[in-house]
């Protein structure tokens, strides 16, 4: 006779091994690898695709924004963390990031009229930070209370990962995004 008594593999663990072992394999996610030929033509790009991937996948890479000094700073930040590049090949890496993944350019386009930001204190931390992920028209068209630049961009800062700005520079960015960009009163 069988005992029913405790949990059984078959009956009531398979789902649970399903959902966290098999699923993965049938599911693509995010940050899985794009292929080489997936990056732009030009001058580093051969040299992004090697030493770039030793550690992780070029959709990452492709999927971030920046200006030449902030690719300059991931090039730097990459080389600290081991990614094997000469001065030279960090030039040129940094250069080829800057041209081709540069604020605003394909895929991350959000198809909003983008403007010049307005002159102030924390507009430079708004260009190197906010801009990583979203062009300036996704910045400039929304209109949020202070509170929730806060939170937004103190959200965002955590999500891109520790030590990515201070405590001072998130309350700058998001006093910067709220006098001229906050919500109007009627």
């Amino acid at each position: 006779m069988r005992s029913n008594k405790g949990f059984g593999f078959r009956t009531h663990l398979w789902p649970l091994f399903a959902l966290c072992f098999v699923a993965p394999i049938f599911v693509s996610p995010i940050w899985a690898q794009a292929p080489a030929n997936a990056l732009p033509a030009g001058t580093g790009k051969d040299l992004v695709a090697v030493a770039c991937t030793q550690c992780h996948g070029l959709k990452l890479i492709m999927s971030l924004r920046d200006g030449p000094v902030g690719w300059r700073h991931f090039v730097n930040d990459m080389i600290l963390r081991g990614a094997q590049l000469n001065p030279q090949e960090a030039d040129t890496v940094a250069q080829y990031l800057a041209q081709n993944f540069g604020p605003g350019t394909s895929p991350m386009q959000s198809g909003l009229k983008s403007e010049p930001l307005p002159p102030g204190d924390g507009e430079k931390l708004v260009e190197s930070h906010c801009a990583l992920c979203h062009d300036l028209g996704r910045i400039t068209t929304i209109a949020r209370s202070k509170e929730e630049w806060n939170n937004t961009v103190g959200n965002m800062m955590a999500r891109a990962g520790t030590n990515v700005a201070t405590q001072d520079e998130i309350l700058a960015m998001a006093s910067y995004l709220a006098a001229h960009f906050g919500r109007k009163l009627s």
